[in-house]
């Protein structure tokens, strides 16, 4: 009888050094538990806080690179053009295949302005401005039967801001030429402290700041460069232009 208790004894012992190592793994998982929980809802505070405009879709300016445009391609794009492709189709422009009819659905209509979107993208790329521009009106034509879709209202906004892009960089470049055709050079600085003078090749005298000089007016004057105010006479537009001493309209040309 007493062998049984003592037994009996050693058992319940054995049971109570068990338990609290099954205790200790359950509340390891509660823990770890909490701590996931925890950081999900850090995660979607964080998310929260972010404002509207980090979450757009970025869209660099014409004529201004970004760090994160694909520049790889685009040099391959412009080297494949130059070689052997034609304006009207440059490598890589993908054909959206045939346009959608009032009878095609939505989701065909919005595959299909996807790839006209990468065409755009590739003729804006290459600085192809007015074949951008035509492929802008085509497909806004060919999706405009199925604006009641907003998916198909987004894709036309967007290649509508092509379109504008597009037609803004023809229009600089334009403006460029013409400016650069007045073949305005620099000799050089004259400092002064009641305002620097511009000494140009052609002019009598050196001129000043708000001084005309051939149709342009002189904005600035710095140490190495002159800052002109360039009109267009075909769109009536304002644009600013530089000359830095000893450059002409070929050198500005060559290096934009």
């Amino acid at each position: 009888m007493r062998s049984t208790t003592l037994l009996l004894l050693l058992c319940g012992a054995l049971s109570s050094a068990d338990a609290p190592p099954m205790a200790n793994a359950t509340d390891k998982a509660n823990a770890a538990d909490k701590v996931e929980t925890a950081d999900k809802a850090k995660d979607a505070a964080a998310q929260a806080r972010i404002p509207e405009d980090e979450k757009w879709q970025f869209e660099p300016p014409i004529g201004r690179p970004d760090m994160f445009e694909d520049l790889e391609r685009r040099y391959g794009l412009e080297m494949s053009i130059a070689g052997t492709a034609t304006p009207e189709t440059p490598l890589n422009a993908p054909n959206g295949g045939k346009a959608p009819s009032e009878k095609d659905a939505a989701e065909a209509a919005i595959a299909w302005g996807g790839k006209e979107i990468e065409a755009i993208q590739n003729y804006v790329l290459a600085s192809k401005w007015d074949e951008a521009m035509s492929r802008c009106d085509s497909a806004i034509k060919t999706l405009s039967k199925f604006e009641s879709h907003e998916a198909v209202r987004d894709l036309i906004e967007r290649i509508k801001r092509f379109h504008a892009q597009a037609d803004e960089a023809k229009a600089y470049q334009e403006a460029q030429a013409k400016f650069d055709a007045l073949g305005l050079k620099i000799e050089g600085i004259l400092w002064s402290p009641e305002g620097s003078l511009a000494v140009i090749t052609g002019e009598p005298r050196a001129r000043a700041i708000n001084d005309r000089v051939k149709g342009c007016v002189i904005i600035n004057i710095d140490t190495n460069r002159v800052d002109f105010l360039f009109v267009n006479d075909k769109n009536r537009r304002r644009y600013e232009f530089q000359r830095y001493v000893g450059e002409d309209g070929k050198s500005s040309a060559r290096n934009p």
